[in-house]
């Protein structure tokens, strides 16, 4: 009765111990990030606003005047928003791609409007 005991013990040692210092020696799984919700939508919507933005300043031209110092100013809100949803809702190389071409267009607006709407 004691072999049989100890074989099954050595038996279920043998199928426990492996098992566990496996999972104790791998390293943790990192899940992907969750995108908050509402993150497609929203950057559909900024994305959406941006595109308008554009298009309205390209409309207007490079003629200086109130209208289009209001535009540019309008855009440059669209972009920063739009740079708040990338940060929120992207990750990996894409977001800093998306962060850094949106930082650089930021830059560009607010120097135009220092220049063009004193």
């Amino acid at each position: 009765m004691l072999k049989r005991f100890v074989r099954a013990f050595l038996a279920f040692v043998g199928i426990i111990v492996p098992g566990t210092l496996a999972l104790l020696i791998a390293p943790p799984a990192h899940p992907e990030p969750v995108q908050p919700s509402g993150c497609e939508r929203g950057l559909a919507d900024v994305n959406a606003n941006v595109a308008a933005m554009q298009a309205r300043i390209k409309k207007l031209g490079m003629v200086a005047g109130p209208e289009t110092c209001t535009a540019a100013q309008l855009y440059f809100l669209e972009v920063v928003k739009a740079r708040a949803v990338a940060a929120l809702c992207k990750s990996g190389a894409d977001r800093e791609r998306e962060l850094g071409r949106l930082d650089a267009d930021v830059e560009h607006i607010n120097g135009g409007i220092a220049v063009g709407c004193l």
